[in-house]
């Protein structure tokens, strides 16, 4: 087996695995619209069947509208992913979206207006999502790309420390000689395989990541292990704007606290940056009883995410001005529909809703600011 190919199946396994701890399920082919040619799963378009490295449903659906499902494709690329990926990936988008199967014999009743039936297949309809996820980032122009055409993004080193990210870029062809085979082949397939009960079928794969699970000289054991910590303390969420966010623990016990808040009721929560690195936010949570959130830090969860591409593009149209800022809390983040843990099924979406009371207060002390200036400038000229 080669190591690119190896390599490319545990990004996959890494990205599935990241939304499904977050509800999301593996879409299970049709046969028709979507199939599988072992270890691949396919999913038809207009000009071709494409291979869907990662093809997901969110544990809930919107109502009045046709069900989503959410596709990444996964570049696991020695460098970072350029314009042409990102292009593509929208016109994945498009070609997928727009598939419709019409046949010879629907478009010739389409002659006759008394037809009985219509020229359209009976089937269900999705609305898909095309991202990309890149194991070294996106370069400049893949990101404003992205921005302009509303294609989530998704690196690796978002998700992996930096140790585990490390020995990821290491893998090659001698790493992956050295694992016997039918073990090498076995944890191929269960990288590739997204259905459910997939630990039973692949024995062999299981066997040696619970042998190098706890073994800091392996690699592959290692990257795993540094995940699983990772994923029981992020979160997904998504905008009213349609952009996916991952919330990433910022301080410890956050995800123990966001889990204990759900069954208070409301919950309130405030946004900051750092002008350092305006494309990280961090989010602050806590129940909406609570009367100040400095007089209850202990009390507060904590979580980082990267600001979603098309957002940051419009904030740097204004040169990333803190009043600008305000606008684009307000606008785009008043609620956050987050996708509960797998477990929780009795709860599989809730919502974190902005503190008003609290963005008013900074817009009010922006404007001051901003007056106070203002009259500096003015009474010194």
């Amino acid at each position: 087996m080669k190591a690119p190919q190896f390599k490319g199946a545990l990004f996959e396994y890494l990205i599935r695995k990241l939304l499904a701890n977050c509800g999301f399920f593996s879409v299970q082919p049709d046969n028709i619209y979507t199939f599988e040619r072992h270890p691949l799963f396919f999913i038809n378009g207009r000009g071709a069947a494409h291979d869907a490295d990662v093809l997901m449903e969110p544990p809930i659906q919107m109502p009045f509208g046709y069900p989503t499902r959410l596709l990444f494709e996964c570049k696991a690329y020695d460098s970072k992913a350029g314009l042409p990926i990102v292009r593509n990936a929208l016109g994945l988008k498009y070609d997928i979206n727009e598939f419709e199967i019409v046949t010879k014999k629907s478009l010739l009743e389409r002659q006759n207006n008394l037809r009985a039936s219509y020229a359209v297949e009976n089937r269900n309809r999705y609305v898909y999502q095309v991202g990309v996820a890149s194991a070294e980032g996106f370069s400049k122009n893949a990101f404003e790309f992205a921005a302009n055409n509303k294609i989530p993004l998704l690196s690796l080193e978002w998700i992996l420390d930096t140790r585990a990210l490390s020995l990821y870029r290491s893998i090659g062809q001698q790493l992956v000689d050295s694992i016997r085979e039918p073990v090498s082949t076995d944890l191929y397939n269960y990288f590739k395989d997204r259905n459910p009960g997939s630990d039973s079928r692949h024995m062999d794969a299981i066997g040696f990541l619970e042998e190098t699970k706890q073994d800091e000289s392996s690699r592959i054991g290692y990257i795993i292990s540094s995940l699983n910590k990772k994923i029981d303390s992020t979160y997904i969420g998504l905008l009213e704007s349609g952009d996916l966010i991952f919330l990433f623990e910022q301080r410890p016990n956050s995800a123990r606290l966001l889990q204990e808040y759900q069954s208070s009721g409301k919950l309130s929560a405030q946004l900051h940056y750092r002008r350092e690195d305006p494309g990280i936010w961090y989010l602050s949570v806590y129940p909406h009883y609570l009367n100040t959130l400095n007089d209850n830090l202990q009390n507060v969860a904590e979580f980082k995410f990267y600001v979603p591409a098309n957002i940051m593009s419009i904030w740097k149209e204004f040169n990333l001005s803190r009043t600008k800022s305000i606008d684009i809390k307000g606008e785009y983040f008043s609620k956050i529909f987050v996708f509960n843990k797998v477990g929780r099924r009795d709860l599989p979406v809730f919502t974190i809703n902005l503190d008003r009371r609290w963005l008013s207060q900074v817009a009010q002390a922006e404007e001051d600011f901003s007056r106070t200036k203002q009259d500096e400038n003015e009474s010194g000229e």
